[in-house]
């Protein structure tokens, strides 16, 4: 099941939402609705209170794509092309296709966000102040959004890396220590440290408070602790492949199976080869892929009856890559997309196939020979 629904695309960048996003609006309007504004203006209807939540909580949801689209426009000036944003349940993450190549360039990205939402805040505050009567229901959604940007441009500045507070100081660190990989790993430990203080904290205030908030500071802290670590995992995957060329790493001549094989007899193949999935091949012509996976979809007693092709995935939906791809670049593209495999090919002709386990192959290797 996709966790993720496309809403639209703002100047070509694809606007995604997470499922996990629609359960905050939800919580959002019915604060809103049923404390906030009946706090600040009793005696108004149920209907004005539930049409307040509602739009306020669309317009929130606006600043905080603004906040995203400001990391993208950024991006894009650098040079960086901007894959989609998504939205989840503590805000949004503009995914880049690669990272920043120079400090300067990261700070540039990452300080466009919070400076959006402080100028969002600063705009609609100085409003409030100055020209809205504070007794009107639309003056009080006002300065809601208002003050709840001022608290996503400051809990975005915490120096919890892959917040962008965390990036800011790593893109300082990066500058002066002139070594990427170093300057991250000391802004995860920094976020870590944080993460296991906020995670802290809400123990604390369950425990001798008794308030069920403590639990939105360990879920938020472990999420950026674990946000942290992968990101920093991601990198050493980067560098550690960096240079390193598919031909060098891909299965060559792997073996192969044709369209015409039915399931039954491809379980004998997969049992005597010892694969995940094979490259089906017929003639001069590579077809397709097929793996374990699409026989599981299929129910036992029907595999002597259905054939390779018809479960297979076709060659114009697999990943074809050339030998002399960058490795890096590749296994992030499948990573992103979920793929566990991608067909080599060279001039039209199947020479190899890249699967994850030639990825964790080469990292064995690269470990335990002290590869530079």
């Amino acid at each position: 099941m996709n966790s993720t629904f496309r809403l639209t695309r703002v100047l070509g960048i694809s606007i995604d939402i997470h499922i996990s996003w629609l359960l905050v609006a939800a919580l959002f309007s019915l604060t809103l609705a049923r404390t906030y504004f009946p706090g600040a203006l009793p005696g108004l209807t149920l209907h004005t209170y539930w049409t307040a939540g509602i739009l306020t909580t669309v317009v929130i949801f606006a600043s905080i794509l603004a906040h995203e689209l400001a990391h993208s426009l950024a991006a894009i000036r650098e040079g960086i092309s901007i894959k989609r944003i998504v939205l989840f349940i503590f805000g949004g993450v503009a995914q880049m296709e690669m990272e920043p190549d120079r400090p300067l360039a990261e700070l540039k990205i990452t300080a466009a966000g919070p400076l959006t939402s402080l100028a969002i805040a600063l705009l609609l505050g100085t409003v409030y102040y100055l020209a809205l009567p504070p007794e009107h229901i639309f003056s009080q959604a006002v300065f809601f959004v208002a003050r709840l940007n001022l608290i996503v441009a400051a809990f975005n500045l915490a120096p919890a890396f892959p917040l962008d507070g965390g990036r800011l100081l790593r893109s300082a660190i990066w500058h002066f220590g002139k070594n990427l990989l170093r300057a991250t790993r000391i802004a995860v430990a920094i976020g870590s440290l944080l993460s296991f203080l906020a995670m802290g904290l809400g123990f604390l205030l369950i425990f001798f408070q008794g308030t069920i908030w403590g639990l939105w500071y360990v879920f938020l802290g472990w999420m950026i602790y674990q946000a942290g670590q992968s990101s920093y995992s991601q990198l050493v995957f980067r560098q550690t492949f960096a240079g390193i060329k598919v031909s060098e790493i891909m299965s060559a001549n792997p073996q192969t199976v044709p369209p015409d094989l039915n399931l039954e007899q491809l379980a004998e193949q997969f049992l005597q080869h010892k694969f995940g999935a094979f490259p089906v091949f017929y003639g001069s012509s590579t077809h397709g892929l097929v793996s374990l996976h699409h026989m599981k979809e299929v129910p036992r007693e029907k595999w002597p009856h259905t054939s390779v092709v018809s479960v297979m995935t076709p060659l114009k939906e697999c990943i074809v890559i050339e030998p002399q791809a960058d490795a890096a670049e590749i296994m992030m593209k499948m990573a992103a997309g979920g793929e566990g495999r991608a067909l080599v090919m060279e001039n039209g002709r199947l020479v190899g196939i890249l699967s994850r386990t030639d990825m964790m192959r080469f990292m064995q290797m690269h470990m335990i020979l002290g590869a530079e």
